[in-house]
């Protein structure tokens, strides 16, 4: 497998970008496809992709988790983000288990994922 594309329906393309590039700051912008189609790149690993598609969300519950090298300092930098996109972190404190430790948030159109670091990775 060469890469990961998580495909997302998106309620506003612009809203959507600003919350996965500047309020969550894990990617950055890739290409414009037109036709409501948008992909972002991974910061750290460019084999990561997210394409933003126009339309309505559909899905309930978690859609995808990404790992991160430091959930704790990720954590306290989401807490002080205003998210003016409307997007949401849903998490008061960091959730804990044996294997690791992880953070559930809600991006402006409703879509929800994991930002999660797994001990074993260490």
């Amino acid at each position: 497998m060469k890469n990961v594309m998580i495909v997302l329906k998106v309620n506003s393309m612009s809203k959507a970008t600003t919350f996965y590039c500047d309020e969550l700051g894990l990617f950055e912008l890739g290409q414009d496809f037109g036709m409501g189609q948008i992909s972002l790149e991974g910061k750290e690993n460019k084999n990561i992709r997210l394409l933003l598609q126009e339309g309505m969300p559909q899905a309930m519950g978690l859609l995808f988790n990404l790992a991160v090298n430091d959930c704790d300092a990720v954590f306290e930098r989401l807490k002080s983000v205003p998210f003016k996109t409307g997007a949401l972190l849903l998490n008061e404190e960091i959730f804990e288990y044996p294997l690791g430790k992880n953070v559930t948030l809600k991006d402006p159109a409703g879509n929800m994922f994991l930002l999660y670091e797994d001990y074993s990775q260490r």
